[in-house]
């Protein structure tokens, strides 16, 4: 685990980095915040289709190969892409690779969590987020400050060399899913949505409201929001990003092993829809509403873990079918985006921010509805 621990770490230093500055950038280079959607959504529509096929490429020929073999390759090629880009059709080109390395990264992680810790599985995808916004936090820091003191270019530079280091743990990982994992009998077959029941499209449709919560708000209205209205310096803007992920990281820690009870889902759903009501103020009010966010965030991910383990945790094609559960939260991605960025730019950052609040809470209870079901493994839960 501590392989893929440092897989992750550097993955999410990489985009807690690119999270900040791509937005930061296009700004800076007078780009509206409607054509910044446009670009930013590229990623996820890309992701729904390439983490589908990683998927069942990892399935057949075994996960770890899909970290040496695209991953790496990926976080090294889209930060040299972003750093040799004049204009934001050369960025999109940037997302584009960038949703390679991250539907690749997905594709394989919580197989190699389901794989390498059977026993614990639930446990570490939780612990796995922390990682991740550890990762982020570090990341968000580091380009707030970097983008201040060095500029942008200098940023991705230093970027590029944390994007290459993933390859030192991935190639030490070459040969562990070899013989862990059996390939399918069928390549494309996995590949149809058909014969998954009711349950594990509800389960879909939960992870889907999590991101509808979560991605177009620090992937998008949250950089913008913090330097076009609040006028925040990028240094402010990348300490409040490591703030958001370290909170969100020690709420996870602090999480592991308690109870998935509906008090604790009611009480963290009320606390996302009020607070997300003060996101829009000045002064103190948009940090603190902030960082209770962080909190409710990372205090509420073993809903999101525990949904897909309840449903997938023996399938056959386990990459694939993890995959194809987050097809519609991918698909969420992309339209909150496009939608975000043009609500935002027309009606103002105000009506995004509460929408997302109460999206949060739906996400906790459909979860929590999957994780209490009577049906208990994936194959309860598929009919073929």
């Amino acid at each position: 685990m501590k392989r893929v621990n440092a897989i992750t770490f550097f993955n999410y230093f990489t985009s807690g980095a690119l999270t900040l500055l791509i937005p930061l950038l296009l700004l800076a280079k007078h780009v509206n915040v409607a054509i910044i959607g446009l670009v930013l959504s590229i990623l996820p529509l890309v992701f729904l289709v390439a983490r589908l096929v990683f998927s069942s490429i990892a399935d057949y020929v075994g996960w770890s190969h899909v970290f040496v073999l695209i991953n790496w390759p990926a976080a090294f090629l889209s930060t040299l892409i972003y750093y040799f880009s004049p204009t934001w059709p050369f960025f999109a080109l940037g997302k584009l690779v960038e949703a390679l390395r991250e539907s690749s990264y997905w594709a394989v992680s919580r197989t190699a969590i389901y794989h390498l810790s059977p026993h614990r599985a639930g446990r570490e995808a939780t612990k796995m987020n922390a990682v991740i916004w550890i990762g982020m936090a570090l990341g968000g820091v580091a380009a707030g400050l970097g983008s201040g003191f060095l500029g942008f270019s200098s940023s991705l530079a230093v970027l590029a060399l944390v994007a290459l280091a993933i390859g030192v743990p991935a190639v030490m990982l070459w040969k562990t899913s070899a013989k862990s994992i059996s390939k399918t009998e069928h390549f494309v077959n996995p590949l149809n949505p058909k014969g998954r029941s009711r349950l594990f499209w509800i389960a879909s449709v939960a992870l889907m409201f999590n991101s509808l919560a979560t991605y177009p708000l620090v992937n998008l209205l949250f950089p913008v929001f913090m330097s076009e209205k609040l006028e925040y310096s990028y240094v402010t803007i990348g300490v409040l990003f490591m703030l958001y992920y370290a909170i969100s990281a020690a709420a996870t820690w602090l999480s592991v092993g308690r109870s998935l009870t509906r008090k604790r889902a009611a009480g963290l759903s009320c606390v996302s829809v009020v607070v997300s009501v003060f996101l829009a103020g000045s002064g103190l009010i948009f940090p603190a509403a902030l960082l209770i966010l962080a909190f409710v965030r990372g205090y509420g991910v073993a809903y999101f873990e525990h949904t897909v383990l309840k449903v997938a945790k023996d399938s056959k094609n386990l990459s694939l079918d993890i995959g194809m559960l987050h097809a519609p939260m991918r698909l969420a991605e992309f339209s909150s985006l496009v939608a975000g960025g043009f609500i935002a730019q027309t009606l103002g950052f105000a009506p995004v921010f509460i929408v997302c609040g109460v999206f949060m809470g739906v996400h906790i209870f459909m979860s929590l509805y999957v994780i209490t079901n009577k049906s208990t493994t994936v194959a309860n839960l598929l009919k073929t």
